[in-house]
């Protein structure tokens, strides 16, 4: 176990490359196994939950080769499943939420597949009904058994789905197990987020036919014989907002580049809310020196505040970090978490750190801004508690001491070294 020493209030600055996002990463990593071709992944991220899916693909007897340090060549001609890998599977699912998207593939190679629930992040009811529900009405048959459940059965050639909520890793799910079907499926209703678009982008080059690319409506034609492909992956706009989020609470300035600024809308209109200032070209955006952040109530927002809501709205993975910014804004600021109802807990631990918020209730949080955070020790109890904690303290007067580091590992690449390279004081310690 590991824990970050952070001096804060040493200004960042300089020019920070993307490597790719976690949230393409494990769908394009998962959707390799359509496929007894080579299949080559590129810009892929080293962390923690990459790893995981790679142990997976390797126990069901995929081969793996590292072409260099983030692209990958993956070969799934040999797949085999049985009781003893089973349990393997099962061990490695617990460990992450995205393990979700094996469901769709596998179903695919095995045509009967008993999966175990996923773990990931304690954030709140998660639910896999949109999953399941697809599922149903594409024709396959699901059995539950406490955490357990089992998918069966033959698919229809031509069928309509209607998701009632835009589930991304629904979408992804669905997506892939209808790229394998030879007959036309309509999905309404889907998310349409950067990295599904990624996704859907690879599926047409291993052979799928997609129309809508990129909309909340897709019509897909699939092939039962899908390609090998090489494929690069999207850099992560939740990646890149973080480290801007880092430069403007340490006072410093950031070029962050290979992110498309046109994809990043929602979150840019609240920067322009607390008066940041930024420029950006099509491929990078540059947070400015010398910030004066208040909240400007004229361009404001209804009674419901900051709320998340699906692309292109403002997401709810960077919820965590705008309220640590917002500590630092003047004014106060209302935010609405609508999805998960344990997201905002986070924020009680940063009053020990001199953070004025008030939780109103399980899903609402006032923030009032003050001049400046002391330093705290803290423990991350997921990725994007630890993230915020990491970017609290980064501006705060003091020594900080961060637990919990493993959850941060999970999304975020070499994330103390970045950090150092712009200027931060922080070190990885062993504990």
């Amino acid at each position: 176990m590991y824990e970050f020493l952070i001096e804060g209030e040493n200004p960042l600055g300089g020019d920070m490359t993307l490597s790719g996002g976690k949230n393409a990463a494990l769908p394009s990593l998962c959707a390799s196994l359509l496929t007894d071709k080579p299949v080559i992944l590129r810009n892929i991220p080293k962390i923690s939950d990459v790893r995981v899916i790679l142990k997976i693909i390797k126990i069901l007897g995929g081969e793996i080769e590292y072409l260099n340090s983030n692209d990958i060549k993956i070969c799934n001609k040999n797949l085999s499943i049985d009781l003893k890998k089973q349990k393997l599977i099962f061990e490695n699912m617990k460990k992450l939420r995205g393990s979700i998207l094996l469901l769709a593939p596998l179903l695919y190679r095995f045509k009967d597949i008993t999966l175990v629930s996923p773990g990931g992040d304690k954030i709140g009811q998660r639910e896999l009904s949109a999953h399941f529900e697809g599922l149903k009405t594409l024709g396959y048959n699901i059995d539950f058994n406490i955490n357990e459940f089992r998918v069966y059965g033959k698919p229809f050639l031509s069928t309509n789905i209607f998701l009632y909520e835009p589930s991304v890793t629904a979408t992804e799910n669905l997506l892939m197990i209808c790229s394998t079907i030879e007959g036309e499926t309509v999905i309404e209703n889907a998310a349409c987020e950067p990295h599904v678009k990624d996704l859907e982008m690879m599926l047409i080059s291993m052979g799928a036919k997609i129309e809508g690319v990129g909309s909340n409506i897709l019509k897909i034609k699939g092939k039962n014989n899908l390609l090998g492909v090489d494929h690069t992956i999207i850099s992560d706009s939740i990646e890149a907002t973080s480290y801007m989020i880092f430069a403007l609470l340490s006072k410093g300035f950031i070029n962050v580049h290979n992110i498309n600024s046109e994809e990043m809308k929602s979150i840019l209109y609240v920067f322009d809310i607390f008066n940041v200032k930024y420029t950006t070209t099509q491929n990078s955006i540059s947070i400015l020196e010398k910030q004066d952040l208040y909240y400007k109530k004229e361009l404001g927002f209804s009674n419901l505040g900051i709320y998340s809501h699906p692309y292109p709205g403002f997401p709810t993975d960077i919820m965590s970090l705008f309220i640590v910014l917002a500590s630092q804004v003047r004014g106060e600021i209302i935010f609405f978490e609508k999805m998960y109802e344990n997201r905002l807990d986070f924020a009680i631990d940063l009053k020990s750190m001199g953070a004025d918020y008030t939780l109103l209730d399980t899903h609402r949080l006032m923030s009032r801004g003050i001049e400046s955070l002391h330093s705290g020790k803290l423990f991350a109890k997921d990725i994007r508690s630890g993230v915020a904690y990491l970017a609290a303290m980064l501006g705060a007067k003091g020594t900080s001491h961060l637990r919990g580091v493993d959850h941060i590992d999970r999304a975020y690449p070499n994330i103390d070294r970045n950090l150092a390279v712009l200027g931060a004081k922080i070190q990885r310690k062993r504990i």
